[in-house]
């Protein structure tokens, strides 16, 4: 029986192992928390998958969540500087979006793997013991991202193009809401203030309210939406993101005056890196171990791909290591594989922390005004790689419109469209609807 050792009972370590498991390994997963500590340890990041992600975990029997709610559809609002609605995109997700508490999650994942025969260490790993796992399995995965083994995979220059963060987050779970009185929040919203912030409303399974709301918040660094600094508990965040709603985005403010936080402790801010590393690293010995997930490929949340990734990179490798030949050169060759689809969310990612181009604003409108481009637009959090070339090319975005019947001139039409209603509301102060 071929063995492998799993560090990180995260995302890709928890999908990775049951996908071994399956697949007749014998798995050692190392977790540095029990199922117990994950479900009392502090808020983690929101992690909503999207189609393809969803029906896999479940494929692997790790979908325990029946009450959980589903998203079938994304609304956009895009706002003005001065609290106006210049365009929305509402439109569905070809397959539902589903997002669960990490805490609840991975306390699950670690209980079931148990059950199905793997091996659960508990306790800190460091690069020594990385030596003695690879002693004694014929790979050693390690799936956790950079506080732990922050210089174990070098940074790659070449596919890594931010050296700070490019947002400031924050993240708080509520409930108390009015689905009725706001229908648009039964699925995900998006509010963005394009060069200032964005705002992620996500139907989310809390560990501790059930059925809940996860609102992320990614702020440009220095700008007037960058205020969470000071924040030290779920009620001061809630605080403050009301001021900031009150402000930018008037037209949630009703959404969320009644809300409360799920729990003093679920809330989050930081800041990420984003950075691709090596995908795999030399031990001290000469041994060597594979890094998956955060470990290799972090990025900004934005364009929520943490999750999807890790779940697609574990999927990836569980599927082709029955093939391992046991030496680093496979690995790195298997990850370049990888590559040629797996860049693409990296590119998404870096292409909403950045300006829009102007073909991709021209998307965005007809978007506004034909469900099946803001489909095909809100498919790529769910395989990115649908998006090329037609939202990262001109030309292509071009060709992809003109075969859907919409033209030059219909865009230019739109767009006019867009500013006659955006100026009327700027002439008599109508803030957008809730």
């Amino acid at each position: 029986m071929r063995s492998v050792a799993v560090v990180g009972a995260g995302q890709a370590g928890i999908v990775l192992s049951a996908a071994l498991l399956r697949a007749g390994w014998r798995v050692t997963l190392c977790s540095d928390l029990t199922a117990e500590q994950y479900l009392e340890s502090g808020e983690r990041p929101t992690a909503c998958l999207f189609g393809d992600q969803v029906e896999y975990e479940a494929a692997l029997g790790l979908d325990d969540f029946p009450d959980a709610p589903r998203a079938d559809r994304i609304r956009l609002d895009l706002y003005t500087d001065d609290r106006l609605v210049a365009l929305s995109v509402d439109a569905p997700l070809r397959k539902p979006a589903l997002a669960v508490d990490q805490r609840l999650k991975f306390a699950r994942g670690l209980r079931e793997l148990a059950a199905r025969g793997a091996t659960v260490v508990t306790g800190s790993v460091t690069e020594g013991d990385l030596d003695s796992l690879a002693a004694t399995h014929e790979l050693v995965v390690v799936t956790v991202g950079r506080k732990t083994f922050g210089s174990l995979f070098a940074r790659d220059p070449a596919r890594s193009v931010h050296t700070s963060a490019q947002r400031t987050l924050f993240t708080v779970n509520v409930r108390g809401y009015d689905l009725d009185a706001h229908p648009r929040h039964r699925d995900i919203v998006f509010t963005f203030v394009p060069g200032v912030v964005e705002v992620f409303w996500v139907p989310f399974w809390d560990k501790d309210a059930g059925a809940s709301r996860s609102i992320a918040v990614e702020a440009v660094p220095g700008g007037p939406a960058d205020r969470f600094g000071a924040v030290t508990t779920a009620s001061e965040g809630l605080a403050v993101l009301r001021g900031l709603v009150d402000e930018m985005l008037p037209g949630q403010a009703s959404f969320l005056a009644p809300v409360r936080p799920t729990r003093e402790t679920t809330w989050l801010k930081g800041a990420v890196v984003p950075a691709v590393r090596e995908p795999v690293a030399v031990l001290p010995s000469g041994r060597h171990v594979l890094g998956l997930g955060d470990a290799v490929v972090l990025n900004d949340p934005i364009a929520a791909q943490g999750a999807n990734n890790a779940t697609r990179m574990a999927r990836f490798f569980a599927s082709r290591l029955g093939d391992y030949d046991g030496t680093a050169a496979w690995l790195r060759a298997r990850f370049e594989e990888f590559w040629e689809v797996g860049r693409h969310a990296n590119d998404f990612s870096e292409g909403m922390l950045v300006p829009m181009a102007r073909h991709q604003r021209d998307v965005l409108v007809a978007a506004s005004r034909h469900p099946e481009v803001g489909e095909r637009l809100w498919e790529g959090f769910n395989d990115p790689s649908t998006l090329v070339p037609w939202f990262f090319d001109a030309a292509a975005a071009r060709e992809f419109l003109a075969r859907r019947g919409v033209g030059r001139w219909d865009v230019l039409r739109y767009r006019l469209g867009v500013a006659g209603t955006v100026l009327g509301r700027r002439v008599f102060r109508r803030p957008a609807p809730a």
